[in-house]
């Protein structure tokens, strides 16, 4: 039997590659018996090539076009590289029946990341990853590490990606 693979945020698998180099582990594997689940991990700004660790980045509206920068000089523009990467590893994304993501995130917040103004108001928004898999596929099953630990929203997802399987 083939197990459906589920994209997963590579800090909730406890694997050490935040920017300040740890990890936000969240035991899934409760969630998803692994005869019937492959959870494969995933970080989008190590895979683009940053280091661990590595000044933080934040999503920023700079002149009406929003920008992932790094907080403390916002010229340091990630940018092109994070949808480069994307367009790179597009088809490899088609694999997964879904995405288990770290919330708040600059990459994999699903709206919930800041979208910081030039007066640091902000509004909730995608992390660019995950702008990007809605752009290329608008019916990509999402959730993050908080709503998994919600009965309805973990019930949810269990029934979009089994529906896809």
């Amino acid at each position: 039997m083939t197990r459906v693979k589920i994209g997963v945020s590579a800090c909730l698998l406890g694997q050490k590659v935040r920017y300040d180099g740890k990890d936000k582990f969240a035991n899934l594997e409760k969630h998803f018996d692994p005869k019937i689940y492959q959870l494969i991990p995933i970080c989008p700004e190590v895979e683009m090539g940053m280091s661990i660790p590595r000044p933080s980045i934040q999503m920023r509206i700079i002149d009406g076009d929003t920008r992932l920068v790094q907080v403390d000089n916002h010229k340091l523009d990630f940018t092109e590289q994070l949808n480069n990467w994307f367009e790179e590893n597009k088809q490899r994304f088609e694999q997964f029946k879904g995405f288990i993501l770290k919330s708040k995130s600059p990459s994999c917040g699903n709206q919930t990341t800041p979208h910081f103004n030039s007066d640091e108001s902000f509004e909730l928004k995608d992390g660019l990853f995950v702008h990007q898999l809605k752009l290329n596929n608008n019916s990509t099953t999402l959730i993050n590490e908080t709503q998994i630990e919600q009965k309805e929203y973990f019930l949810k997802f269990i029934h979009q990606i089994s529906k896809t399987t």
